[in-house]
């Protein structure tokens, strides 16, 4: 949630809702079908007022979950292991309720890392790859978003979840046919040593507004996330992002040019 020009939120917001909103034969609008991908339980919530804006205009708002977390014991006594990557399960379960959105579609794979060895994170990279295919052509989605090429905060399984996705896309020729959306803070926005990802200003294509009610509904969320944040913590990310009255959120739109050239262009 960052300030922007008045005439950058309106301009390119619309490229983000033209996309999403299609009118029928009577004139009414259709829903659409947004689907998120993410590497753990918890991810979902760095977009989480978006996924409730839409899911509140009517749009059917879907997510799929790499992981299931189980080694993510941040603020819990729970030991690593799968009875953590069900209880991390159930907050991600909990925390889309809040959202408004379908519930999360989880792919159980062990990690998207090499922490247990290469050969199983190369399984398990494959199997994500399928399922992320299987899954686009069930859904057919309108727009889909994942992490950019920062990961967030250079988190190496949220890079790896961006980057099987754009290979995915890329294999399948389907970089035009699903149109994919990076979330991004804009230079400038974020604190010098915070460890954030940012992007220069003229790479970010898309400013997406919310309401105060989708904010409300995100921080709800972040409520369920027990094992990963304490008290404090969410109390002070609703005190913070309160204040912030601009209620924006910066996305950027994957593009590759197309066609052959025999040369590379080197600049003048």
């Amino acid at each position: 949630k960052h300030p922007g020009t008045c005439s950058m939120r309106i301009i390119i917001s619309l490229i983000f809702n033209c996309l999403l909103l299609t009118s029928t034969t009577n004139g009414q609008v259709r829903s659409k079908t947004i689907l998120g991908f993410f590497s753990h339980p918890d991810d979902e919530n760095m977009i989480g007022h978006v996924l409730a804006k839409y899911a509140r205009l009517g749009n059917k708002v879907y997510i799929i979950i790499a992981t299931d977390g189980k080694d993510g014991t941040r603020v819990t006594n729970i030991p690593a292991g799968d009875s953590l990557g069900e209880i991390r399960q159930l907050e991600s379960i909990c925390a889309c309720e809040k959202l408004g959105i379908n519930p999360p579609i989880f792919l159980h794979i062990n990690r998207l890392d090499t922490k247990y060895g290469v050969r199983p994170y190369l399984n398990g990279r494959l199997k994500f790859l399928n399922d992320l295919k299987t899954t686009i052509q069930e859904l057919q989605p309108d727009i889909l978003i994942t992490f950019g090429p920062d990961g967030e905060y250079g988190h190496s399984e949220h890079i790896i979840t961006g980057a099987t996705v754009i290979d995915l896309l890329l294999r399948e020729g389907w970089v035009d046919k699903y149109p994919l959306c990076l979330p991004i803070d804009k230079k400038g926005d974020v604190e010098e040593g915070d460890g954030n990802s940012y992007s220069d200003e003229q790479y970010i294509n898309i400013a997406i507004s919310f309401s105060e009610e989708d904010e409300m509904k995100s921080f709800e969320a972040a409520k369920c996330y027990v094992t990963q944040f304490k008290k404090e913590e969410i109390d002070r990310l609703i005190h913070d992002e309160s204040a912030d009255k601009t209620n924006i959120k910066y996305f950027r739109r994957f593009n590759i040019s197309k066609g052959i050239k025999n040369e590379f262009d080197f600049k003048d």
